[in-house]
């Protein structure tokens, strides 16, 4: 080794003059951690500057293996990034390589911005702990002895043989330091200042890391580097009030600040340093995902002067903390909130309509959180204040009917469809009412209700109410359209949702006759204002051509061209990769497929979390095309990558886009069953299968009951009869579990004929089989379905037959 090296060259971790030694603990602890079952891990290791964070992450890293334990992704001074660079190197994971991970990271402080990172890492399905590091070695005799022997060696000179000095806060870096300055002969048995200058005079090399900010504690430089000096202060308190006044009369200096120097400033610093980094951060857009804003709101309650002023704050604490992803402490803020207007609210009732408002956005907190056992209550007393403020001061009913509407959202969020029924039917009566007194007033909110009843309805099943409740809104539109054309903008995009619902609802001649008329209507502005209204338009055509597809219209082609046509030309790549896809499933196009597929790699190269699902499904379609056109083996390349992919969604993923994923998997998990490429087909049936089970509370058990009947005819393709028996037997025993009325459920009819035609086949109880097929046909011709009936026939003949034989 160089036996020039510096005193911080000496020091700094990475040069390893002292070998590694005296944290076994810690590092048994991280070879339990890297060997734990869990596919996917992160772990913070957290102690003070020079505890020895760098060198134990260097050992562990020499300990990994990577065909043997996965993948490791090291962050060092992980609290010098950012979230979306670390959000950046997390996405990394989801893309390649294995699928056992572990992140190890490393930081000098923790507190809100742990607490952020560790929320949003759990978000990737990460099972997320934290090791403090002891700032020195048990065995600090032992390490000052080590470090002593390895320093003379490499100065060339006879170690010393004396005890260690004590020195307050020690850590790892001051105990070799003190080795240091006695192999040089100094004394060492002095307080951490002297130590530092007694280094100082003998190194003219180069600073950098700890020692550096400990040499500008000492040495006091007129122009002291802003990061250095935060970082110093952490460990030195009497720097503090020079971090102060570097801010105080430099402020521009704040914005070109490390995050962990912000941090750390915003932590330690006075009022009115706190103060001075508010007007600084809050309007910077850099910062708005940082808990660097919320940790300074914090500081600024403090010197609240009143209950208003207190409450007003606490609620911007929530909104920050929401957003940058303090999830819980963002519900501890409102709930302080809330506390601060019901004492405003008791001393004068005229401030109940502030506390119901508050509680409010806490119930949006508590859902955002996924504390939904809390929601529920919170919403019904703001519900129960607000029809209270409203019986007092009828003019307050406005706002009664919008909160009845958020409370049926929040109910909706949570599976209560019963509730969020009730709660925007009277929501909807109220704004009726009003728009009837008050037309210019609230026809608007009229129109716009409505059509989340029809949405509602639509969700429930109830197709003629559903269509009914949009055809309400969409009349009170026109309405306003025509009084003012502002409105025609809403217009049209509630024409577009009804066209979309009226698709659903197999109401195709309706839907088509809708959706032109929302395309005209959006041409027309378009033509007045391309740079808004051009990308609604072409948004709007692909719905529409998808629309006359279904009358078997031949300009369908066309009118999905002309969408992708006006993508390009307002080079949105996301609206552009759906347009193609729509080309291919109107006209059968393998290069429209092909190039969906290169759009949407580029926008999972910018952003793997919001596209890769919409990759899996251009995929999907490209591998169903490439089977069309007879190109088996490209097709099953792209069913490997896809069905990859999925394996590697995280739960939060699934769970937000599961009901566009799962049901745009169904084609292609039949072109390879039809193809006999059962494996693949199979792999794609359970993936999707799972999809709609973690799905249950948001859609219902029918669609993952039709998902597990779908499911058995698959492995009866693949000529594994005796489990798809058993499957399709399961989807029969969950079909009674859901309650009496099954006769007038076409899906259960599908899954008695279903579960008959494999008795028939195995041999098994067709006697049985026979009777679950007759009632099949019964239940199919009741609710009139003909392709479930003709199915239901099909299968009971065969029993007979095989009965007859038998």
């Amino acid at each position: 080794m160089d036996r020039a090296l510096s005193v911080a060259a000496l020091l700094d971790p990475t040069h390893q003059v002292v070998p590694f030694h005296g944290r076994e603990p810690e590092l048994d602890a991280l070879v339990a951690w890297r060997d734990s079952p869990v596919p996917q891990a992160s772990l913070l290791v957290h102690a003070p500057a020079g505890a020895g964070k760098t060198r134990l992450l260097q050992r562990f890293a020499e300990l990994w293996d990577d065909d043997a334990h996965g993948r490791l992704l090291v962050l060092d001074d992980a609290d010098r990034r950012t979230w979306q660079q670390v959000f950046e190197q997390l996405q990394d994971t989801l893309r390649h390589g294995p699928q056992r991970t572990r992140v190890l990271l490393a930081s000098r402080i923790t507190g809100w911005w742990w607490s952020s990172t560790r929320q949003r890492v759990a978000d990737f399905d990460h099972e997320v702990t934290e090791l403090a590091l002891p700032p020195s070695p048990a065995d600090r005799a032992e390490s000052f002895t080590l470090a002593c022997e390895h320093f003379a060696k490499q100065l060339g000179v006879t170690a010393p043989d004396e005890p260690p000095p004590n020195i307050a806060d020690e850590t790892t870096l001051d105990l070799h330091m003190a080795a240091l300055t006695a192999v040089h002969g100094d004394p060492c048995e002095v307080n951490r200042t002297q130590l530092v200058r007694q280094l100082l005079r003998r190194d003219s090399g180069p600073r950098t890391g700890r020692i550096a900010e400990d040499y500008l504690a000492v040495a006091t430089p007129d122009s002291p580097d802003p990061d250095l000096l935060a970082r110093a202060a952490l460990r030195w308190p009497a720097l503090r009030p020079r971090l102060d006044r570097l801010v105080a009369e430099h402020p521009e200096v704040v914005r070109d600040m490390a995050r962990d120097s912000l941090r750390i400033t915003a932590e330690i610093g006075s009022r009115a340093t706190a103060e001075h980094l508010a007007r600084q951060l809050f309007r910077d857009e850099r910062f708005a995902t940082d808990a660097i804003p919320s940790m300074l709101t914090r500081r600024l309650i403090e010197g609240a002067e009143d209950t208003l002023e207190r409450a007003e704050m606490y609620g911007m604490l929530s909104a920050r903390t929401m957003v940058c992803g303090l999830r819980h402490e963002s519900v501890e803020a409102s709930r302080q909130e809330v506390e601060c207007y019901r004492e405003l609210a008791r001393r004068d009732p005229e401030n109940r309509p502030l506390l119901a408002d508050a509680l409010g956005d806490l119930g949006l907190r508590l859902i955002n959180a996924q504390r939904r056992d809390e929601v529920l209550q919170v919403s019904e007393e703001a519900i129960g204040l607000w029809r209270e403020i409203a019986e007092d001061d009828p003019e307050t009913i406005p706002q009664l009917a919008s909160a009845l509407e958020q409370i049926s959202y929040r109910y909706q969020a949570l599976h209560q469809d019963e509730a969020a029924m009730t709660a925007l039917s009277r929501a909807t009566l109220l704004f009726q009412e009003l728009a009837k007194n008050h037309p210019s007033l609230f026809r608007g909110d009229y129109a716009r209700v409505a059509a989340a009843m029809a949405r509602r309805f639509h969700a429930e099943g109830e197709k003629q109410h559903a269509a009914e409740s949009m055809q309400l809104s969409i009349a009170n539109w026109r309405v306003l359209a025509q009084e003012d054309p502002r409105f025609e903008p809403e217009l049209a995009r509630n024409l577009a949702m009804a066209g979309v619902m009226l698709t659903d609802l197999r109401r195709a001649e309706a839907a088509s006759e809708t959706l032109r008329e929302a395309v005209e209507l959006f041409r027309r502005l378009a033509v007045v204002n391309p740079d808004t209204f051009r990308s609604e338009l072409a948004d709007a055509l692909t719905r529409y051509s998808r629309a006359v597809h279904e009358l078997g219209d031949p300009d369908a082609r066309l009118v999905a061209q002309e969408a992708v046509m006006l993508w390009r030309e307002t080079d949105d790549r996301k609206g552009l990769g759906t347009a193609l896809l729509t080309v291919v499933h109107v006209a059968d196009d393998l290069h429209a497929a092909e190039e969906a597929v290169a759009v949407h790699r580029e926008l999972v190269a910018r952003d793997l979390v919001w596209n890769q699902v919409d990759l899996v499904l251009a995929l999907a379609v490209l591998t169903e095309q490439e089977l069309l056109h007879d190109r088996h083996e490209e097709a099953l390349r792209h069913a490997d990558e896809f069905l990859e992919i999925c394996d590697r969604l995280p739960s939060q993923l699934i769970d937000f886009f599961g009901t566009k994923l799962a049901p745009g998997l169904q084609p292609v998990v039949r072109a390879l069953s039809e193809a006999d490429h059962h494996v693949r087909a199979l792999r794609a049936s359970e993936f999707a299968l799972g999809v709609w089970r973690v799905l249950i509370p948001k859609t219902g058990p029918v669609a993952h009951l039709a998902a597990l009947q779908q499911h058995a005819c698959k492995l009866r393709a693949a000529e594994r009869k005796e489990e798809a028996r058993n499957t399709a037997h399961t989807a029969i025993v969950l079909w009674h579990l859901l309650g009496p009325e099954l006769d007038e459920q076409p899906g259960y009819a599908d899954a008695l004929t279903i579960y008959s035609r494999l008795c028939v086949e195995t041999g098994f109880e067709v006697d049985k089989a026979l009777r679950l097929a007759h009632r099949a046909v019964r239940i199919a011709r009741e609710v009139g379905d003909e392709a479930k009936l003709e199915f239901a026939l099909e299968t009971a003949a065969a029993a007979e037959s095989a009965l007859s034989w038998s």
